[in-house]
C-alpha cells in the first residue's frame, strides 16, 4: 500500500501551503498592521486615521517596508526602539582599574 502526501498531484498545493504557513508565524501586530493598510487602500486616508489612530506618515512607512520586502506581512513587525548607537562612558579605565 502507497502514502501519498496530502496534496499529492494537486497542482500549487505546497506553494499555497508554505504561505498559509508564513501567515501562521507571522506576529499578531504585523497582521494588524497589514489589516490597517487594506483598511486604507479600500476607505481612504481620513477614515484610517480615525478609526485606527494612525498618522499618514506610519500608513506610507508600513506600505513602503511591505513593498521592499516583496508583499512578506513579517516585514511589518515591530522593531526595537532602542538607540542603534548607544552612549560609551568617558571614564577613564586606570581609574575604573583602580576603583576595582
Amino acid at each position: 500500500m502507497q502514502v501519498h502526501h496530502a496534496g499529492y498531484r494537486i497542482r500549487g498545493f505546497y506553494r499555497i501551503a508554505a504561505l498559509g504557513h508564513l501567515w501562521a508565524m507571522t506576529p499578531k501586530d504585523a497582521q494588524r498592521r497589514l489589516h490597517i493598510l487594506r483598511f486604507w487602500g479600500t476607505h481612504g486616508l481620513k477614515a484610517t486615521q480615525d478609526a485606527f489612530d494612525v498618522s499618514r506618515r506610519t500608513l506610507y512607512r508600513w506600505k513602503q517596508a511591505l513593498r521592499e520586502q516583496g508583499g512578506n506581512p513579517a516585514a511589518l513587525a515591530a522593531r526595537s526602539c532602542a538607540p542603534k548607537r548607544r552612549r560609551t562612558p568617558k571614564t577613564d579605565p586606570r581609574l575604573v582599574a583602580e576603583i576595582r
